[in-house]
């Protein structure tokens, strides 16, 4: 259908002379931040996680636009953080930011890359933090009030897997589903959802990523803020609602079992 309608044939397909992507990535864009910034940042999360290099660079420059694999694959990098860093707990991350604070130095964060709003664009350069090496770990995962806290870099598909096995890893009595599957599912995070208030193809079924979180705790410039961990308050305005955003660490409620209705 496609040939017929834009009057193509096989020879159409036979050959392409353009970029595919699979050159070595090497950019004219050295870091901008003073060796001394580094050096802090190294002393946080260690020196191995910490990076300059070009290819980590750009994998956290663009998200998943069509105007962004145009840019890539044109080379056209209009942003680019000056550094990576990957932190691996809570603690590191409040630390980052209280450091990022002081010196007024940009932050941004990347989940899973799947942003189709930009959001992750490194605009105005400044540090990157990527959550899908280290920050991708179970905390806790409680089946009396049937709810897992996790990292936020940890992927949809690592999440529903280790639910649905959580008799074998937690000794649990059934197996559970998280039941939030956004199309974006197979390459996005949980902080991801979060941060955007992802919505899905079961959303009618088991609710919005807004109406599964249960309590969030938040790493910001002013400190740390951590919402109750309640399924409901008349205490004045939802916490949870108003401060969904950037994240350190996300409980959800995880009370289903695969196939389970709402209710029962």
């Amino acid at each position: 259908m496609m040939k017929e309608k834009f009057r193509m044939t096989d020879e159409d397909f036979k050959s392409y002379t353009g970029d595919i992507g699979m050159g070595t990535v090497k950019l004219d864009a050295p870091c901008r931040l003073a060796k001394e910034h580094l050096d802090v940042l190294a002393g946080i999360v260690g020196k191995d996680n910490v990076t300059t290099e070009d290819y980590p660079r750009l994998a956290v420059a663009y998200g998943k636009t069509g105007y962004d694999a145009a840019r890539l694959r044109q080379h056209q990098i209009d942003s680019l953080p000056d550094a990576v860093v990957y932190p691996g707990t809570t603690e590191e991350v409040e630390c980052i930011v209280a450091y990022c604070t002081q010196q007024r130095i940009p932050l941004y964060v990347y989940g899973g890359g799947s942003s189709v709003t930009r959001g992750v664009e490194p605009t105005m350069g400044g540090i990157s933090l990527d959550m899908r090496k280290r920050f991708n770990k179970v905390l806790d995962f409680n089946e009396v009030d049937k709810t897992i806290t996790v990292q936020s870099g940890m992927s949809g598909p690592k999440l529903e897997e280790t639910l649905n096995n959580a008799k074998q890893l937690f000794g649990a009595k059934r197996a559970y589903t998280c039941g939030h599957f956004p199309q974006s599912f197979e390459y996005s995070s949980v902080g991801g959802w979060v941060v955007t208030r992802g919505a899905g193809q079961n959303s009618t079924y088991y609710g919005c990523i807004s109406d599964i979180v249960l309590s969030q705790k938040y790493a910001t410039p002013i400190g740390t803020i951590r919402t109750s961990h309640y399924p409901r308050e008349a205490t004045g305005p939802n916490l949870n609602q108003i401060m969904m955003g950037s994240d350190s660490r996300i409980f959800l409620k995880t009370g289903r079992r695969p196939g389970q209705l709402p209710g029962r």
